[in-house]
């Protein structure tokens, strides 16, 4: 009669076991070869020295004394020539009324807004004050550049201390400096000009200086 013997069937899992020194002797040696392989072919390390970097401080000085132009010179209003023109009871109406070209079907014209021009000036007693300033970025450009200067912008103020209008009034630098310097004075507040204690437009000049310092 035939006997079974005790080991006669194995699962995958003791199989494994009965394998794992073999499996690790082989990982082990694959693992030396890959490493020495790596040394020997490897190239050298050459280690390079830390250098400083050198970087240029920029300055962009806003100065907040707020120049405030001189209002123009009064001219006198020139006199119109009067004729003494008696008038009579029996004057005809061809006469007295002249010709015109009104024509009553045509529809009106629509005045069109005129444009604040440099030289309006509007009085004030008391100057605008200045509550935030803003500093302009340098551009990279400029920077790189090496561009200097100053840059006069003049803005024009409502009667709630905004800036509404700005244009460069005078510059010695590139176009570049000029652009930020008048992105900036848009962003400018200021408590508003008056005028017997009613706020007023107005104008003033606002120096920005751009300058690189090594």
């Amino acid at each position: 009669m035939a006997k079974f013997s005790p080991n006669w069937y194995e699962t995958a899992h003791q199989q494994v076991k009965l394998k794992y020194p073999k499996y690790m002797f082989v990982a082990s040696l694959a693992a030396m070869v890959l490493t020495g392989l790596g040394m020997v072919f490897s190239p050298p390390y050459v280690p390079s020295p830390y250098q400083l970097r050198e970087r240029k401080m920029l300055v962009v000085n806003v100065q907040t004394d707020i120049f405030v132009p001189p209002p123009p010179k009064e001219i006198s209003a020139p006199e119109m020539p009067m004729q003494d023109i008696e008038a009579t009871d029996d004057a005809d109406a061809v006469e007295t009324i002249m010709d015109t070209d009104f024509n009553p079907f045509q529809p009106p014209s629509i005045p069109t807004a005129t444009a604040t021009r440099p030289d309006d000036f509007v009085p004030f007693d008391s100057p605008p004050v200045l509550v935030h300033r803003e500093d302009p970025e340098y551009p990279d450009l400029a920077r790189q550049a090496e561009a200097e200067g100053k840059v006069m912008i003049e803005v024009t103020i409502d009667e709630n201390g905004r800036v509404i209008g700005a244009r460069v009034f005078s510059s010695d630098t590139i176009e570049a400096l000029e652009s930020a310097a008048l992105a900036a004075a848009r962003k400018f507040l200021f408590e508003p000009a008056k005028q017997r204690d009613v706020p007023v437009k107005c104008r003033v000049h606002i120096p920005f200086t751009f300058g690189l310092r090594g």
